[in-house]
C-alpha cells in the first residue's frame, strides 16, 4: 500500500516549468475576474481597493511571465515596428 501511495505522490509532482504555468494561468484567470469586478463596483472605495488589487496581480503576472521568460519556458516572437504602431493607432481611436 505504501509503494501505491508513493507512486501516486511522483506522478502527482509537477516540474518547476509545469508550475510557473500553472501560477501564470491562475493570475490570468484572476485578473479576468478581478476586472469584471472593477466594472461593477459602484461605491468609489471599494472600486478603488479593487483596482488597486487588480494592478498588484498584473504586476505579479508579469514578474512569472518575465521569470518564465528568463527560464525560456515561454519565448515570444517580437513585435515588428508596424505591429506596434497598428495595435497603437487601433487603441488610441477609443480614447
Amino acid at each position: 500500500m505504501n509503494q501505491q501511495n508513493n507512486n501516486m505522490n511522483q506522478a502527482q509532482e509537477l516540474s518547476d516549468q509545469e508550475l510557473a504555468f500553472d501560477l501564470l494561468y491562475q493570475e490570468k484567470a484572476l485578473l479576468t475576474n478581478i476586472a469584471s469586478e472593477v466594472l461593477e463596483a459602484s461605491q468609489p472605495g471599494m472600486r478603488q481597493v479593487l483596482n488597486d488589487c487588480y494592478m498588484s496581480i498584473g504586476q505579479d503576472q508579469l514578474e512569472i511571465f518575465n521569470q518564465m521568460q528568463q527560464q525560456g519556458w515561454y519565448p515570444v516572437k517580437a513585435a515588428q515596428a508596424q505591429d506596434v504602431q497598428t495595435a497603437k493607432q487601433k487603441y488610441q481611436n477609443f480614447l
